[in-house]
């Protein structure tokens, strides 16, 4: 008997993330290689109006609407009702709910009746470096987003980090981290030109992906390597003060900003590169990190959040503290002048990501947590 899952979470393609993604490619695989009737409830917005339409592959979409917004977080008192109605009405056995956005994910496990439900969390605690507002995000993790992993009887974690970071709401969580297209994240030689590059969202609340710090590492890189590149491939609000930075740095003709890339072009942009670094702050995983892991290309990283589960210093590529410019610009020297280590990082990158991180193998690994779920098995 084909089963029914609803993947609940409040965004979803052509909207762009790692959510979004991560969402987009369970569907996919799931149906392709369980035999799902995959189901997806999201959120409209002024670009993709309420209604249903057939999404990637052939799976149904139901965008709810979301009239009113808190910051980036889109809100309906309406919500649970048309959930009910939509897991009554398409007879979903199953309701998997993609958080941290607040109340979505919430939402559709207040609606699910007695249907079996499972929390998937994609990211450590919500904080912001703003009283006023971690204040109540910390108030809801207790509150609503406790009441939810009540509910659930699965919980999906997509770090380790994640599960360290929140420990008593997720000590029993099953860690699936975010796969990699390996059809399209290919492997190539490591070229010889001195390009960098930075893929991440370049938005405002995104500074902490450190793009304000790699130009500054670049800027001193470029006094003993005039050649270097960097590339940044991304959108966002912040963009025109990057471009600002670069410019007051002497690096208006060294920084290209390729807005956002699809796949393939998303893959090439790996594949043209030299390095890819993401000195990050925070980061729950970095699957910008996987993808150029994916394409042997070695990484630079910092060891915060879940990335130093990934990421191996000096055996896959290499980590430097946040926020150390200095330290930085030596790391991407190092694999701008040495052709064997930039090599063997990439090749190790390479062969832990195709062992781990297929979409395959972790759309595999979430049927089987479903299976727990709707055999009755509490986590």
């Amino acid at each position: 008997m084909t089963r029914t899952v609803l993947l609940a979470c409040p965004y979803f393609p052509p909207h762009a993330g790692g959510v979004e993604t991560y969402v987009c490619q369970l569907a996919r695989h799931l149906r392709a290689r369980h035999g799902y009737r995959v189901l997806v409830a999201t959120t409209a917005d002024r670009h993709t109006p309420p209604g249903y339409r057939r999404g990637p592959d052939g799976v149904g979409v139901y965008r709810l609407p979301a009239p009113a917004r808190a910051s980036n977080t889109p809100l309906s008192l309406g919500w649970p009702r048309r959930l009910r109605h939509l897991i009554t009405s398409q007879g979903v056995d199953l309701v998997n709910g993609h958080a941290p956005a607040p109340f979505f994910a919430d939402a559709a496990a207040r609606a699910r009746a007695d249907v079996p439900f499972v929390l998937t969390y994609h990211t450590g605690r919500m904080r912001r470096g703003n009283l006023l507002i971690d204040l109540p995000l910390a108030g809801y993790e207790r509150t609503v987003l406790a009441g939810t992993v009540r509910r659930a009887q699965e919980l999906i974690c997509c770090s380790d980090y994640v599960v360290a970071d929140q420990p008593r709401l997720f000590a029993s969580a099953t860690v699936i981290c975010p796969g990699v297209d390996l059809s399209c994240f290919t492997e190539r030689p490591v070229p010889a030109t001195p390009r960098l590059l930075f893929v991440g969202s370049l938005e405002p609340a995104t500074a902490y992906k450190g793009l304000g710090d790699l130009l500054n590492a670049v800027a001193l890189l470029r006094r003993r390597r005039p050649a270097v590149e960097l590339e940044v491939v991304g959108t966002g609000a912040a963009q025109g003060s990057y471009a600002a930075t670069a410019a007051r740095l002497g690096l208006a003709d060294r920084v290209t900003f390729r807005g956002r890339l699809e796949a393939p072009a998303l893959a090439a942009a790996y594949q043209g590169a030299r390095v890819l670094a993401l000195p990050s702050s925070f980061e729950s995983f970095g699957s910008v990190l996987a993808e150029a892991m994916a394409c042997g290309r070695p990484v630079v990283a910092t060891p915060v959040g879940g990335i130093p589960s990934l990421v191996s210093d000096h055996v896959n590529g290499l980590l430097v503290p946040p926020g150390d410019v200095t330290a930085l610009s030596s790391a991407l020297a190092r694999l701008l002048d040495d052709d064997a280590l930039a090599r063997r990082l990439g090749a190790a990158g390479h062969a832990h990501v195709a062992a781990e991180l297929s979409w395959e193998q972790q759309a595999d690994r979430t049927a089987e947590v479903f299976a727990r779920a709707l055999d009755g098995r509490q986590c």
